[in-house]
C-alpha cells in the first residue's frame, strides 16, 4: 500500500525516514517521493534518506533512473524553441529478454517464462491469452518472446524451462516434494522478494499463516501486505503460496482460484476443514 507524505497546516510533514519506519514496505515511501526528487522539492534530510535507500535497493534504483532520464529528456526538449526541438532518445535500463512457452498440466495450460538468470513467471494459462501475457511482461520491464520450440531459446533459458516442465510433471505425479529450478528474483521489490523467499521455505505437506510469514520476515504487523505480495506471486506452485492460509485455518485467497489451492494442498496431503 503506497504511503503518502502530506503536510498539514501548522505542522511539518513527516520525514521520509520516519514514514519508512512505519510503512510495511519502505519502497512505497521511496517511490512516492521520486517525483519530488526529480523536481528538487525534497529537503536535504529526505533527499539523503532517499539516496541511501536507492543505493541499497536495486528495484528503486532502477525506478529512480527512469524518473531522472524522463525528467532530463523533458528538460532538454523544453529548453530550446519549439522549431528546434528534436524528440530526445531515452536511454532506459536494458530490458531482460523473457522467453515463454505453454505446457500442459493437471491444472490446465501453464505459461512458463524464463530469462537467462532463471525462471521468472508461471501463469495459469486460463487467466491470460498470449497477447495479454506479453503485455504483462512488458509492464514488468521485460521484453517477451514466445517460443515456437524450446530449441529457439538460449541454452541457459532452455534448460530452465525444460527443467521447470520436468519438475512440475514429477510434482503433479507425486514424485517430487521440492523444486530445484533457478529463480530470477531480479525484477521484484525487496519486500515482495522477502515474502516469497520466506514462503518458499514452507515445506511440502505443511502450511503457515499470513501472520506467520510476516513474522518470518521480521515484520509482524505486515500481515495484510504479505497477503498482497502473495497475491502477486509470479511463480505459483514452485513458490508455494498455496501453503499460506489464514490464522482461522480458512484458505484465504489464491491467484489461480481456491479450487486450485485446495487441489494443491490435497496433493500434498493437507486437509483444510
Amino acid at each position: 500500500m503506497a504511503t503518502n507524505v502530506v503536510a498539514t497546516p501548522g505542522h511539518e510533514p513527516p520525514r521520509l525516514e520516519d514514514a519508512a519506519a512505519r510503512a510495511d514496505d519502505p519502497c512505497d515511501v521511496a517511490l512516492a517521493a521520486m517525483p519530488a526528487h526529480v523536481i528538487g522539492d525534497l529537503c536535504a534530510k529526505d533527499e539523503a534518506w532517499l539516496q541511501h535507500h536507492v543505493a541499497e535497493c536495486g528495484y528503486c534504483r532502477n525506478e529512480m533512473f527512469c524518473y531522472e532520464k524522463v525528467d532530463d529528456a523533458l528538460g532538454a526538449c523544453c529548453s530550446v524553441p519549439d522549431s528546434a526541438c528534436v524528440p530526445p532518445v531515452l536511454l532506459l535500463p536494458k530490458r531482460d529478454v523473457v522467453w515463454f512457452t505453454r505446457v500442459s498440466s493437471p491444472l490446465g495450460d501453464l505459461i512458463l517464462a524464463a530469462t537467462e538468470d532463471g525462471l521468472r513467471e508461471i501463469e495459469f494459462g486460463r487467466n491470460h491469452t498470449d497477447v495479454e501475457f506479453v503485455q504483462k511482461i512488458k509492464e514488468s520491464g521485460g521484453d517477451p518472446v514466445k517460443l515456437a520450440s524450446l530449441a529457439d531459446a538460449p541454452l541457459a533459458t532452455r534448460q530452465t524451462l525444460q527443467r521447470t516442465a520436468d519438475e512440475l510433471e514429477e510434482y503433479f505425479g507425486g514424485y517430487r516434494s521440492q523444486f530445484d529450478v533457478p529463480l530470477d528474483w531480479g525484477h521484484m521489490p525487496p519486500f515482495q522478494r522477502a515474502v516469497l523467499e520466506a514462503t518458499a521455505s514452507v515445506p511440502f505437506g505443511h502450511v503457515d499463516t499470513y501472520a506467520g510469514i510476516a513474522r518470518r520476515i521480521g515484520n509482524p504487523k505486515a500481515t495484510r501486505a504479505v497477503g498482497n505480495a502473495l497475491g502477486r506471486n509470479p511463480i505459483p506452485v514452485i513458490v508455494p503460496c498455496h501453503r499460506v492460509i489464514r490464522s482461522d485455518a480458512s484458505l484465504g485467497g489464491y491467484t489461480g482460484g481456491l479450487n486450485i489451492k485446495e487441489h494443491l494442498l490435497s496433493l500434498e496431503g493437507v486437509r483444510i476443514s
